[in-house]
């Protein structure tokens, strides 16, 4: 049987594939694509994602087909879109948007088509995932080499047909928000968690908890280290290498931890980046869910905190959000988890999420990219007093 046509870039994106898929979805019932204006978006084009706005007219007009949309692709370079491939991020976030998005009380771009080609399947992904956990660190590079050549045997294909949020009001990461911004951010967060927690809706292959590969992340994180020294290791402070030297070495306890806790859906790239505002509704909309995985709620709060503000929040700020993204658990359902014992997991959902700005920030192209160079020593700044207040005793 012939492939179907999955575009692979925007030279393939054309007013009659457009009218396919579209139609096929049902978000056109008459009419066709007459005219199709493409324009990339982003200033990290091609990282881990393409994205660029498709400004449509048709034949006829029909009242309810948007006049714009995003369109997102893999990244064209194999890296990056090895990297993505071997941890699922394009497959999960298409099936996000195909199965579980919609569900939520978070506000999310509208998905208008997604296409992919076959995976593996769930008994490959989930034997994959037990030898991340069985093989011994001096394995596992080789392991993960098989896994990349396998992805560029397979070549697979993946696209969104997304809403596009061009008039909602974005924060470049560059300049953070305010901390009244970020209290706008949390209690929607908590809800939609609320929404999630310990729920079979995420018990999904394809969301794996980052807890079941602690090994993994483990090696991933080691890698990071020496990047962040070799380019800032003359700004870190004793402490903040004390802190990076526990996660080290303590890595499996950290996730030991959060499999005793309930899961829910974590974003994990909740940074502002990823988030738009709308004033007029006093909402929030989130993008962007390639990485996210079921497992300990508050470390997206972790996560938001180390770098999130257009300055570094205090332990007293922190503290109130934490209050805030409860306080949204508890309008969204969940009755059996006190502020106290969301406190207490703060400690260890900010070491998850420290294991992963630093695993991100290993990946980067700090040493070549001054401009990465930049972005990087702006999250390292705005961390250190978080994770300098850091009390490894409490653990």
């Amino acid at each position: 049987m012939a492939r179907r046509f999955i575009p692979k870039g925007l030279e393939d994106i054309t007013p009659a594939w457009l009218t396919q898929a579209l139609t096929s979805s049902g978000v056109l019932q008459n009419a066709s694509v007459r005219g199709l204006k493409i324009d990339p978006v982003g200033s990290e084009q091609g990282y881990m994602g393409i994205l660029a706005r498709l400004s449509i007219e048709y034949d006829p007009p029909e009242a309810d087909a948007p006049a714009t949309m995003i369109v997102k692709f893999p990244t064209q370079q194999l890296k990056n879109k090895i990297t993505g491939e071997i941890f699922l991020n394009y497959e999960r976030e298409n099936r996000l948007y195909e199965e579980t998005l919609p569900k939520l009380p978070l506000r999310t771009p509208r998905c208008y088509f997604s296409d992919m080609d076959a995976g593996v399947g769930e008994g490959f992904v989930n034997f994959t995932y037990s030898m991340y956990e069985k093989l011994p660190k001096a394995l596992l590079n080789l392991y993960l080499g098989f896994f990349a050549l396998l992805t560029m045997v397979m070549k697979r294909r993946y696209i969104l047909l997304l809403e596009d949020f061009g008039n909602l009001e974005a924060i470049d990461q560059r300049d953070g928000c305010s901390f009244e911004d970020a209290k706008l951010v949390m209690k929607p967060l908590g809800k939609n968690q609320a929404a999630c927690w310990q729920s079979p809706m995420v018990d999904r292959y394809w969301l794996k908890p980052h807890s079941e590969v602690s090994k993994l992340m483990g090696l991933l994180y080691q890698r990071g280290l020496p990047v962040i020294n070799r380019n800032f290791g003359d700004k870190l402070t004793q402490k903040e290498n004390d802190v990076f030297d526990w996660l080290l070495k303590n890595n499996a306890r950290v996730d030991d931890y959060v499999k005793t806790r309930p899961t829910t859906l974590v974003h994990s790239d909740f940074r502002i980046d990823n988030i738009f505002f709308d004033r007029a509704k006093n909402e929030i909309a989130v993008i962007d869910w390639q990485t996210c995985y079921r497992g300990l709620g508050v470390a997206d709060v972790g996560y938001f905190c180390l770098h999130g503000g257009s300055r570094p929040f205090t332990r007293a700020e922190v503290a109130e959000l934490i209050a805030v993204y409860h306080a949204g658990l508890v309008q969204g359902g969940v009755t059996d988890y006190s502020l106290v014992e969301c406190l207490s997991d703060f400690k260890y959902g900010l070491m998850v999420a420290l294991r992963y700005v630093m695993i991100i920030l290993g990946t980067l192209e700090i040493d070549k990219d001054p401009n990465v160079k930049v972005l990087a020593n702006l999250w390292l700044d705005r961390m250190k007093p978080l994770v300098e207040s850091i009390d490894l005793t409490a653990f």
